[in-house]
């Protein structure tokens, strides 16, 4: 009764938002611009209403056609301004409307493109008609002493003058000259050599000049070579070589300097005029492109929303000149889309009103979770575990806290978590700035993540003090609460000086006991006794205490999920899982592991030595050790040989009342597992069975009166697909297999998911002892070793400062988060969370804003 009268916790964080299935009746001539209504509003996701229809027959298949070849259009511009100069940066002209068509762009584009593929064209023409003069030239001013076979520092082919062991002349050689890259030029020679078996003579120059290529507008290095020869096969074999390695041949006549010297003149003259006219060229591809800069951010941004647009009406049924569209869309938000239709059917001039009607149906619904900066990185890691299903509790919710806080635990430091959350808030106060730069991909991830790593911090530095722990030193924020320890005789022991001392009591060596006394009389004010740090059992006692704590919050955060999959139970009146699944989980749970819990606590508020001093008769001789009982060794008894608690052995009350108490524990849990694992497969046996016998008493009706049917299919019942109930197979196998699978392991992940939990002592540990061996050997041990000129000093500081951001801020941050969030997914949403939903996907046209943005910068 109580959860009937509670308000309902939907349209929130809590569970899903309350959605309803739409179905929208509009004319032909209203479909795109409700479809861009309904994009602008963001709030509803389509469902495809031809799914037996392929893609190519699809009525909008030719104009989705049509936008990909905008898109390839513009894509085009965009190489273009790579490539051009001053053309780096584009400012994008933000416009929240819709202004332009694609039958209106389309033919502009097209236009655009045109002019610039044959300016284009024309400058490469242009540009490689230059590059040959200007290799003609590069040959042409080249000194005579390059052709004639002097030497003045030109290379030559030192491996054919090895072979031939000659001096190289001119007079009776035939020579070939032209340019090559640069970076081909020492293959060439080594292939012309080969060609040649060794009967030619190379010489090669760098160009004066660096040429750019006309296809991709790069810089290129050439060299100028010619080749000596005697034969006129070997005068095929290298010009077939040159062909080979884009090598461009040129005539010069090394026997009439004046003709050399008019070729000359010619050729500059050719490039003065080609420079003229490509400049012309360039001015006018110029201007076309600052059009194309100026709109670029516009135009894209109209292609990918029409084609999302014509994406949309493919999902669409047409029937004449109506058009019906079925869509999800959260309850709170059907007035806007009401008004959507509206404002649509206005823009278009529709002749027939838009209207929408609310579908019931079986399926399952999407879910949606509103969110904002702060909440979206938690669902988000949520979602990565597995989308929720419609209306089932939103782990996010919990883990918003859950998440930093165990992630504190197993990094507790003053210093890191400082660390951390000062490089959060600088995320959140430089965000805006942040989110309009561009950042690297590992940047944008952790800033991605800044609300999430504040939490983070600030858990650490929590914890920290706890820990009373500062980059691996224990520090004392809160004063000094010293204690020491020294002999105390039997006398004294039997004394009463309870009133002077604060003892506690250990086992030590035969015949002496120790003591301690606390400064005040009280335990330290909070977090640990930095004391603790000059004892020599400072290890156990942290094992002890850390080992201790992982298991009662384990226990406490499985135990929460057991409650909220009640809630989950009642809200969808699942009440078999109530009394059959809750019940007997949570008392396996609470009777074994939280009983542990419960000794845990006891035994850290007995006072055990004052236990002692009233049980113990230390008159006797011998040895006496005052031990508290072990826990791991009673919860083992617990299970292995329940009742056999020894009189001096017990944690409360007594060992016989103890006994009983774990026995009847036992008991219970004994009694759990066929209570988990019987009823839940009977009850939906007979419930499959009740319902088959009523649906054939239904069957057996309609034959004796079958007209009710026949006036279903009159009124178009054929039309209402979503009253059909699909009804799966029963197989009693498969439910009985799937409850055991399931008890087993519940049963089995108490015990491993509790052990589990021990990765919280393990990863505190861990880092505390890892911070304090960075500090001793990498700031302590210089500073020992320095005799007074500070150098090891600041060797010593820049070693463990480095070690302690790159090691202890960088990987074990990584490791403790990952350590959360196995915790978060296996063990504590396993109890509760299903994880089977779908995704609320809503048609927004806001996303192709950021989409839109040209990418002109030149980088990779």
């Amino acid at each position: 009764f109580f959860f009937d009268i509670m308000p309902e916790p939907a349209s929130g964080l809590w569970r899903s938002q309350d959605m309803v299935l739409l179905q929208l009746h509009m004319q032909r001539e209203a479909a795109h611009d409700t479809i861009l209504k309904l994009g602008h509003l963001g709030c509803v996701q389509f469902r495809d209403m031809n799914p037996n229809t392929s893609a190519f027959q699809r009525l909008f298949t030719g104009d989705v056609r049509r936008c990909e070849e905008s898109e390839r259009r513009l894509r085009y511009f965009e190489e273009q301004l790579k490539r051009a100069k001053g053309h780096k940066h584009v400012t994008c002209l933000v416009d929240g409307t819709h202004s332009e068509t694609l039958d209106s762009l389309e033919p502009k584009l097209e236009s655009l493109e045109s002019e610039l593929r044959d300016l284009n064209s024309k400058w490469e023409q242009l540009l490689s008609q230059k590059n040959s003069m200007k290799e003609h030239s590069e040959i042409l001013t080249q000194p005579p002493s390059f052709f004639r076979g002097d030497d003045e520092g030109f290379s030559t082919s030192t491996a054919a003058a090895a072979d031939e062991g000659t001096t190289f002349r001119v007079g009776g050689l035939r020579y070939l000259t032209g340019v090559i890259n640069s970076d081909r030029a020492a293959l060439f020679e080594r292939l012309v050599y080969r060609a040649t078996r060794g009967n030619m003579f190379m010489r090669t120059t760098p160009a004066k000049e660096q040429f750019e290529d006309p296809a991709t507008g790069e810089l290129v290095e050439k060299t100028v070579f010619v080749v000596f020869f005697s034969a006129q096969r070997a005068f095929d074999k290298i010009k077939k070589l040159c062909e080979s390695m884009l090598a461009t041949l040129y005539p010069y006549n090394i026997d009439s300097p004046q003709e050399v010297q008019q070729t000359t003149l010619k050729v500059m003259d050719t490039i003065r005029d080609l420079e003229t006219t490509i400049k012309g060229t360039e001015d006018v591809r110029e201007d076309i492109l600052e059009k194309v800069k100026t709109n670029l951010y516009l135009w894209k941004k109209t292609v990918l929303i029409e084609k999302s647009v014509y994406d949309v009406l493919n999902m669409l049924a047409f029937k004449g000149q109506t058009v019906v569209a079925e869509c999800w869309a959260p309850k709170e938000d059907l007035a806007h889309v009401q008004t959507a239709l509206s404002e649509a059917e206005q823009t278009s001039g529709a002749q027939v009103q838009s209207f929408m009607e609310t579908i019931d149906t079986r399926d399952q619904p999407p879910t949606y979770f509103k969110t904002n900066s702060f909440t979206k990185i938690h669902q988000s890691i949520v979602d990565s575990y597995g989308i929720a299903r419609y209306k089932e509790i939103n782990p996010a919710v919990f883990s918003c806290m859950t998440f930093p806080f165990l992630f504190g635990i197993m990094y507790g430091d003053i210093g890191h978590g400082f660390i951390i959350t000062l490089v959060a808030a600088f995320f959140i106060l430089r965000e805006k700035q942040l989110m309009e730069s561009g950042l690297n991909e590992i940047i944008a991830m952790v800033f991605g993540g800044r609300y999430i790593l504040i939490l983070m911090g600030i858990f650490a530095i929590y914890t920290g003090f706890l820990y009373n722990d500062f980059f691996g030193m224990m520090i004392s924020p809160f004063g000094e609460n010293t204690f020491w320890t020294f002999p105390v005789s039997k006398e004294a022991w039997a004394s009463d000086c309870s009133d002077e001392y604060n003892y506690w009591f250990a086992n030590k060596t035969a015949g002496v006991l120790q003591a301690c006394k606390v400064n005040d009389g009280s335990p330290y004010i909070f977090g640990i006794d930095p004391n603790w740090c000059e004892t020599e059992n400072k290890l156990e006692f942290y094992n002890s205490l850390k080992m201790k704590m992982a298991v009662i919050l384990g226990v406490i955060q499985m135990s929460g999920g057991l409650l909220l999959s009640l809630l989950n139970h009642v809200y969808f009146k699942d009440m078999k899982h109530v009394w059959f699944g809750f019940i007997p989980e949570v008392i396996f749970l609470w009777f074994t592991f939280g009983y542990m819990c419960l000794m845990i606590i006891i035994k850290w508020n007995t006072d055990w030595p004052q236990r002692f001093r009233t049980t113990i008769e230390l008159d006797k001789p011998g040895v006496h050790y005052l031990n508290a009982p072990s826990l791991l060794e009673a919860q083992t008894n617990f299970f292995l040989s329940p009742g056999s608690i020894a009189q001096d052995a017990y944690v409360f009350v007594g060992a016989d009342f103890q006994n009983a108490v774990q026995s009847f524990l036992l008991l219970c849990c004994l009694l759990a597992v066929p209570l988990l694992l019987i009823p839940i497969p009977v009850i939906e046996y007979l419930h499959h069975k009740h319902t088959a016998y009523g649906e054939l008493e239904e069957a057996q009706r309609n034959d004796l009166n079958p007209s009710e049917p026949q006036a279903t299919a009159a009124t178009g019942g054929d039309e209402e697909p979503h009253e059909k109930e699909d009804h799966e197979p029963f197989d009693m196998s498969e439910v009985v297999i799937k409850q055991v699978i399931h008890t087993i392991e519940f049963v089995l992940g108490c015990v491993s998911n509790t052990a589990s939990y021990l990765r919280l002592w393990a990863l505190s540990l861990a880092h505390a002892q890892l911070s304090e061996v960075f500090w001793n050997f990498a700031m302590i041990m210089p500073i020992m070793q320095d005799s007074g000129s500070g150098i090891f000093c600041f060797l010593g500081f820049a070693v463990w400062f480095a070690a302690s951001l790159m090691v202890l801020c960088g990987m074990e941050s990584l490791s403790a988060f990952l350590h959360a969030l196995r915790l978060h997914w296996v063990e504590f949403q396993n109890k509760f969370y299903f994880g089977d939903g779908t995704q609320f996907v809503p048609y927004n046209i806001k996303e192709f804003h950021e989409m839109a943005k040209p990418n002109v910068s030149g980088e990779e």
